[in-house]
């Protein structure tokens, strides 16, 4: 999760709605559906939902599920292909947590028969998000109604923890799974904008032991909050516990951005190109860097490094394209225009 993604809350419903729009436009689902979601909550606490608004907004949640049901669905078939079980089950998992559309549970269903296997870490993220422990044991339900309610909020919270973990990079899905059933009732927390709460809950859990998970999500929360400087030092901590999270790096690249101090940025992006952490994502950044201190050479040659890689070369081109153009290389501009104009 980059830190420019808690900028926001304090908007209303339109400001989150616009901008899964726009992820959808760029076929980036998972941010699609997670800004919907916002979006929902948004206008449902706003006290001015309708039915056909929220209905409307309901059916870009389904699109953008059944979307992802289908990357998984692909992915999930290669993992089986390659002999990799334990992965084929883990993209199966999130289609049964995300899809509706019928014809994609039912492979998935089938797929996970044949596989008799699940992801990891799920028991564990539905044990922390069950109804009966959402609001604290000293809440009781008054009624069956209530009740109903709470499992349904459970439901979501568990959805939304559970896509998070997935669409982290590299192994950490598989590490924050393991944190366990508190860590994921600090990350619903904030998800939905408690930061007090999960602050107070991954505090706890720090006193026990060093964690550059725990100082990563501490680290987004301060940022939040306006602490830059404390941000900054539980980002460095966390980088000097486990110098292999790309999170943490991500996160630091984005403080720095976001503070003007882009020279270090690159450096932190150097980095990460050397060490091979998220080669292709801290390209992007790089080349993103680059344009911010109009260093037009270097951010093309930083994009053009990723034109044939399989997840950033559509969006490379559309960088590179106005920056050759401002240079008057309109051919070769026109050229990558039209090679990736249907690459959607």
């Amino acid at each position: 999760m980059f830190l420019k993604k808690l900028f926001g809350f304090g908007k209303d419903y339109t400001h989150y709605l616009e901008k899964g729009d726009k992820y959808l436009a760029d076929e980036r689902f998972a941010d699609a559906r997670n800004a919907y979601v916002e979006a929902l909550e948004k206008l449902e606490a706003s006290g001015r939902a309708d039915i056909s608004g929220a209905d409307a907004i309901q059916r870009k949640i389904a699109h953008t599920g059944n979307m992802l049901g289908r990357l998984n669905l692909t992915e999930a078939e290669h993992a089986i292909s390659s002999g990799d079980g334990k992965k084929a089950g883990e993209h199966l998992n999130i289609i049964m947590e995300l899809a509706d559309d019928p014809t994609l549970r039912e492979k998935a269903e089938r797929l996970q028969k044949e596989l008799g296997s699940g992801s990891p870490g799920e028991s564990q993220i539905e044990e922390a998000l069950d109804c009966s422990s959402c609001g604290g044991n000293e809440v009781e339900h008054e009624n069956e109604d209530e009740d109903q309610q709470g499992m349904e909020a459970g439901i979501a919270g568990a959805d939304r923890v559970a896509l998070y973990f997935h669409t982290l990079p590299g192994d950490l899905p598989d590490r924050y799974a393991a944190m366990g059933e508190e860590f994921a009732r600090g990350c619903l927390y904030n998800l939905e904008g408690n930061g007090e709460e999960a602050l107070r809950v991954f505090e706890n859990l720090a006193a026990n032991a060093e964690n550059d998970i725990l100082d990563y999500e501490k680290a987004i929360i301060h940022f939040h909050y306006g602490d830059s400087g404390k941000c900054e030092e539980l980002l460095l901590k966390a980088i000097d516990i486990n110098p292999a999270n790309p999170l943490c790096r991500i996160g630091l690249v984005q403080l720095y951005s976001e503070s003007g101090r882009v020279r270090e940025a690159l450096q932190v992006v150097e980095r990460m190109i050397e060490a091979d952490l998220e080669p292709d994502q801290a390209r992007m950044m790089q080349g993103e860097l680059y344009a911010l201190l109009d260093d037009e050479l270097n951010a093309i040659e930083s994009f053009s490094k990723l034109l044939d890689s399989p997840r950033y070369a559509r969006e490379a081109a559309e960088r590179i394209v106005p920056l050759l153009q401002r240079q008057g290389r309109t051919e070769e501009a026109a050229f990558l225009a039209k090679k990736f104009a249907r690459r959607r």
